[in-house]
């Protein structure tokens, strides 16, 4: 039996599924092996970052992931302390700040056992190929796409998949990367920690307020509970040079361990499961070969601090998803995929670093195998201020990305930026640009520069890309409601501004021109590779 299919993805986990929704979304048609029988069951992923919720947004599960929070919905806050009874408790950081002005939505608490199943139903909805319980026998590549095989793991059925691309998914521990000749580098494998699962009646308050999470000293560790029923979960190290191992943490070494962090020798506990993992650090050496791309952990392992490991593995692929899309539907040349790894790989560089440094600044670290830290940036910088130095996107002339990231609340407008979000109004309703864009190619010009919209709108290139346009002005299609649209975007009201799919800034006018439409043409060109 064989199949064909435009993408072939392996690895059925957060990034997988978040790869095939957004394919399908677009109508790529895709299938997805995955060798477990299930989604996850565990505790890993659980923290969306507004960012990542723009992008669960733009394909319609947003609401359906915030339905799935089962903690108080009061609990909001990160505290430290030596103990949960300790009189210096440290409470009122925001596990999520407060960044209403940056975005059009905001971050959720969803555990991964709890998102994995909405993505993998609405990527089925949409027409994607999900098939879990199936293992990946082999796959070999050539000039012209992707030759697998692959076995159903309930019968033993085998069949040959033939996919124009490959999106590989198969985690930290996965072997793909590696048969495609990718190495990686990084400082490896960092420290050992127990995640601890267990249920206890005990509630998630601390003078009077509920918290998210607890960063506590005297088990150099977290408490985090994890939802209304009682079910929390432990995190702590320990330490393969001193002789410790996983075999130590029987039921009673556990409890110990619950209530040093608690404070309290009268604390119940009921130990649910116990499960080592390691804290690591790699980044693959290149993203792409080939037809052969690399998105989440298989490309980047990161330390769970700042939960930054997940989302940018929903934005790797998101990145990568709106070109492949391109690519295959023919509205972009086959170059565009190479800007993948251009983009994506130094992001997944900085953003490493700061999941290091935060590593280092919240934890003891007794082995001393922590790299140098790097300056903690804020975490609204790391969430929406990332910048692309090149990729799918004219850079200006005298630019030079001097910081990786920006703060999103000065945003620059430059290219391989995030679009600001700004609200405005049009035909009587406010609603976000972020939302106006959600998926497009979108020309934003100014009251004044009526001659780019009018350009656009006549290129056959801007019906190929089904390029949306819109001015601002008081009588156009767009009411700046805050009257921010030239400082948002860096441009006078002349100007233009070409937003790419996945929300990033490709290409700006800083004022008018002699011929927009010559120049759209070939910045349109040059963007979607045409000519290559």
């Amino acid at each position: 039996m064989t199949t064909n299919t435009s993408v072939l993805i392996i690895g059925g986990s957060l990034n997988g599924l978040s790869a095939a929704l957004l394919l399908a979304h677009q109508n790529v048609d895709c299938v997805l092996v995955e060798r477990h029988p299930h989604t996850s069951i565990q505790y890993k992923f659980s923290g969306i970052s507004n960012r990542s919720m723009e992008i669960y947004r733009s394909v319609g599960i947003e609401q359906e992931i915030r339905q799935q929070r089962t903690r108080d919905q009061r609990a909001n806050l990160v505290l430290r302390a030596k103990n949960l009874a300790d009189p210096n408790v440290s409470l009122g950081e925001q596990a999520w700040p407060d960044m209403n002005d940056i975005s059009p939505t905001t971050a959720a608490e969803c555990e991964q056992d709890r998102l994995e199943p909405i993505l993998k139903a609405n990527a089925e909805r949409h027409g994607a190929d999900v098939r879990f319980n199936t293992e990946l026998m082999d796959f070999v590549q050539d000039a012209q796409g992707i030759t697998a095989r692959i076995r159903d793991q309930a019968t033993q059925a085998e069949e040959t998949v033939y996919a124009s691309y490959l999106i590989i998914a198969d985690g930290v521990n996965g072997n793909s990367r590696e048969k495609i000749g990718v190495g990686r580098h990084g400082p490896g494998v960092l420290q050992h920690w127990m995640n601890v699962i267990f249920e206890t009646d005990m509630e998630p308050v601390v003078n009077g307020q509920y918290f998210t999470a607890a960063l506590l000293q005297d088990i150099n560790g977290t408490l985090v509970p994890r939802d209304d029923s009682g079910r929390w979960s432990m995190s702590v190290q320990y330490f393969p040079d001193h002789g410790e191992g996983p075999e130590d943490f029987n039921d009673e070494h556990c409890l110990q361990l619950i209530r040093a962090g608690v404070g309290r020798e009268d604390v119940k506990a009921r130990i649910v499961d116990a499960r080592k993992w390691e804290v690591a650090a790699y980044v693959a050496d290149r993203f792409s070969e080939g037809r052969a791309f690399i998105i989440g952990d298989a490309a980047h392992v990161m330390p769970p601090t700042g939960g930054l490991g997940g989302n940018t593995g929903i934005h790797d692929a998101h990145n990568l998803a709106w070109k492949l899309a391109s690519v295959i539907n023919g509205s972009a040349g086959p170059r565009l995929l190479d800007t993948y790894d251009s983009e994506r790989r130094p992001v997944a560089e900085h953003t490493l670093a700061q999941a290091l440094s935060r590593l280092q600044a919240w934890f003891k670290d007794p082995n001393k195998k922590l790299p140098p830290a790097v300056k903690i940036v804020e975490d609204k910088n790391v969430i929406f201020g990332y910048v692309y130095p090149s990729g799918a996107l004219i850079n200006e002339k005298g630019f030079s990305t001097i910081e990786a990231f920006e703060d999103p609340r000065m945003p620059s407008g430059c290219p391989g930026s995030r679009a600001a979000h700004l609200v405005v109004e049009r035909n009587g309703e406010r609603l976000s640009t972020i939302d106006i864009c959600n998926g497009h190619w979108v020309l934003f010009a100014g009251p004044s520069g009526g001659k780019w919209v009018e350009a656009a709108r006549g290129l056959h290139l801007s019906s190929k890309l089904g390029l949306n346009c819109y001015q601002f002005g008081p009588d156009e299609d767009l009411q700046d409601i805050d009257n921010c649209w030239s400082s948002a975007y860096g441009v006078s009201e002349e100007g233009a501004i070409l937003i790419r799919p996945d929300g990033f800034i490709a290409w700006r006018a800083h004022g008018a021109s002699a011929q927009p439409k010559t120049n759209l043409q070939n910045v349109l060109a040059l963007l979607t590779f045409q000519n290559s």
